[in-house]
């Protein structure tokens, strides 16, 4: 008969993290700024006991990954969920946290150290735009969370993968068109709006995922506040300045 894997011990060593465990109350909140649903693929990287993806598939009908290193961690991770009733939900699997696969993730969830958050930070900037990035306690340094809270004392932070808008884009707003410039830094933007031989700067600009809002001047003097949605190489959405109509927009990425 195969003995049942032993409970971990707080600190105790893994390939690349030790295991600590990030209290439940704490997890729900983390989950929660991720708005996780049941359409989401929430993935642990360094699962330890499994305690977030059972809980992504208990409390919010989610789909759970965890990837975790020790066997012994990934059996009894199984195990719990068998006990949870969630293990048609929730898969564990034995790999490098650098090594695996997060194509298919909506939520990614960590309590890794400094160092390693650093390390996985390309990684996580490149997956798809509208990803969900939830973290215990450590940050991805200049890459600044989208929101923060704290339970019990203890600090959670989320990020939300920006649409990548760096480039020229044609904008056309009612019978007018500008030629939109923007330098981008994660979801931080900064740039300009031109027509006619007329150049005024972006402000008040900011991605979320793939939700985009800026103001500019327009060509008459009028302050446009605009928000819309980014989808590849295009934009559309709304504009509106004051005593005026709202009027929609579009923007192309100029090649």
């Amino acid at each position: 008969m195969a003995q049942a894997p032993r409970a971990p011990e707080l600190g105790q060593p893994g390939k690349d993290v030790v295991w600590v465990p990030t209290p439940e109350r704490l997890i729900v909140r983390m989950l929660q700024m991720a708005d996780t649903t049941s359409a989401d693929l929430v993935v642990d990287l360094g699962s330890g006991d499994g305690r977030i993806p059972i809980a992504a598939a208990k409390r919010f009908g989610a789909r759970g990954l965890g990837i975790e290193y020790d066997e012994g961690l990934v059996q009894l991770s199984i195990r719990s969920a068998r006990r949870e009733g969630v293990a048609e939900r929730v898969r564990f699997l034995r790999e490098d946290l650098f090594q695996a696969d997060l194509s298919g993730a909506s939520v990614v969830a960590l309590y890794v150290s400094p160092e390693i958050m650093l390390r996985l930070r390309p990684r996580l900037f490149a997956l798809k735009p509208a990803t969900r990035i939830v973290s215990h306690q450590f940050t991805l340094d200049d890459w600044e969370p989208d929101e923060s809270a704290t339970v019990e004392g203890r600090p959670a932070y989320l990020w939300v993968v920006p649409a990548r808008v760096h480039g020229s884009w044609r904008l056309r707003l009612g019978a007018d068109e500008y030629v939109l410039r923007l330098a981008q830094e994660y979801q931080k933007l900064s740039g300009s709006a031109e027509a006619a031989g007329t150049r005024n700067p972006v402000f008040g600009a900011r991605l979320r995922g793939e939700a985009i809002r800026f103001m500019f001047v327009d060509r008459n003097g009028d302050p446009r506040a605009v928000e819309g949605e980014v989808k590849g190489d295009a934009m559309h959405g709304s504009a509106h300045a004051y005593h005026q109509p709202e009027s929609a927009w579009s923007a192309r990425r100029v090649p």
